[in-house]
C-alpha cells in the first residue's frame, strides 16, 4: 500500500483514529485506568462458571497467560491442516508476490509467514465455535471487564528462511486496544524446531520496555530474568489466552512449518478487522450477536 492510499485509509475509517490514539500511552497502569472508562459504557459479560473466569483472570493479571489445554483433537487438527493447505494464503510482508497454496513450491524463500483470508477461516471447520466457546469467554469476560468483541482472526503459516528472525519473529509488545486479550491454538505440534510462542511472565504490568519496537534476547533478558521466559511447546490442538500487551515473540521456524489459529478479543473493533462482517449469523449456533459483530451480521 502506497503512502497516500495509507493515509487515505487512516483519515476515512474511524477504527484507525481510536487505534493510533491508545498506542500513544504504553505506561500499563495508565493504560488499565482507561480500559476501565471505557468498560462502563459496553455489555456487561455473561459469565457462566465464576470459578473458571476468576481463575483464569487471576493468571492472566498475575503472568499474562493462562492455558487452556485442548480445545481441539488430533483428528479436527488434521481436518484443519488439510483444509487450510488446499486454500491459498499471502505474505503479509511482500503483498507484490501474490497468493500462492501454503505447501508448494510457489512460497517465496524469503517469506517467514503467510496469511489466510478473513473468508476462509470464518467458513473453517470449528473455529468459530471455539472463538465462542464459553470456557473461553468465562474468562475472556472477566479479563476485559464486558463483554468481549471478536475483533480479528487470524490463521498463519509459519516458515523456516534464510534470513534468520523477522518482524514478529523479534520481541515486542502488541498495542492492539486499550485492553485486549489473544487465543492462541497450534494446529501442528509445536517443538523447539518448529517455532515456539516465547512469553515473559509478569511483563504485562510492568512498566519496562514500554517502547514501541523491537527487543533483542539480551535485552529482555537482562530485564526481567531468563527465568521468566516462557516457552509454549505444545501439542497440536492446545491453546492458551496470552496478554500479548506482554513482552512476546513468535521463535523462527527452523524446520518443518508452523499452522496457528489466533483470536483477538478486544473493547472495541479493529481497524484491520473486516470493514464488514462476512458472513450471515446462523442464529442456530446462537453465537452472541455483539462478541461477533465484526465478522456476523
Amino acid at each position: 500500500m502506497g503512502k497516500l492510499s495509507r493515509v487515505k485509509q487512516i483519515v476515512t475509517d474511524k477504527r484507525w483514529w481510536s487505534f493510533y490514539l491508545q498506542r500513544r500511552i504504553t505506561t500499563p497502569a495508565r493504560r488499565a485506568w482507561i480500559a476501565d472508562q471505557f468498560v462502563r459504557f459496553k455489555p456487561k459479560a455473561a459469565i457462566v462458571d465464576n470459578k473458571r473466569g476468576d481463575e483464569g483472570l487471576m493468571n492472566l493479571r498475575n503472568d499474562g497467560i493462562h492455558l487452556l489445554g485442548s480445545l481441539l483433537s488430533a483428528a479436527q487438527c488434521e481436518e484443519l491442516r488439510e483444509y487450510f493447505s488446499n486454500r491459498e494464503v499471502r505474505d503479509p510482508y511482500r503483498a507484490g508476490e501474490g497468493p500462492f497454496l501454503p505447501l508448494s513450491d510457489q512460497r517465496p524463500k524469503e517469506a517467514h509467514i503467510a496469511h489466510h483470508d478473513a473468508d476462509d477461516i470464518i467458513v473453517a471447520p470449528y473455529l468459530l465455535d471455539i472463538a465462542n466457546d464459553p470456557r473461553i469467554l468465562d474468562v475472556v469476560g472477566k479479563f476485559l471487564g464486558c463483554k468481549p468483541t471478536i475483533g480479528y482472526m487470524a490463521t498463519w503459516w509459519s516458515y523456516p528462511t534464510p534470513l534468520g528472525p523477522q518482524q514478529a519473529e523479534n520481541y515486542h509488545r502488541d498495542v492492539d486496544d486499550w485492553r485486549f486479550v489473544k487465543l492462541f491454538i497450534y494446529l501442528t505440534d509445536v517443538s523447539e524446531e518448529s517455532g515456539p510462542h516465547k512469553y515473559v511472565l509478569g511483563s504485562s504490568s510492568q512498566p519496562k520496555l514500554t517502547d514501541i519496537r523491537r527487543f533483542n534476547d539480551d535485552e529482555v533478558s537482562d530485564t526481567f530474568g531468563a527465568q521468566k521466559i516462557k516457552t509454549m511447546l505444545s501439542a497440536a490442538g492446545d491453546g492458551f489466552l496470552e496478554d500479548t500487551y506482554g513482552i512476546h515473540k513468535g521463535q523462527p521456524v527452523k524446520n518443518g512449518h508452523r499452522l496457528l489459529f489466533q483470536v483477538v478479543y478486544t473493547l472495541t473493533p479493529l481497524p484491520y478487522g473486516p470493514k464488514s462482517p462476512v458472513m450471515q449469523r446462523d442464529n442456530d449456533k446462537n453465537h452472541d450477536a455483539w462478541t461477533n459483530r465484526v465478522y456476523l451480521k
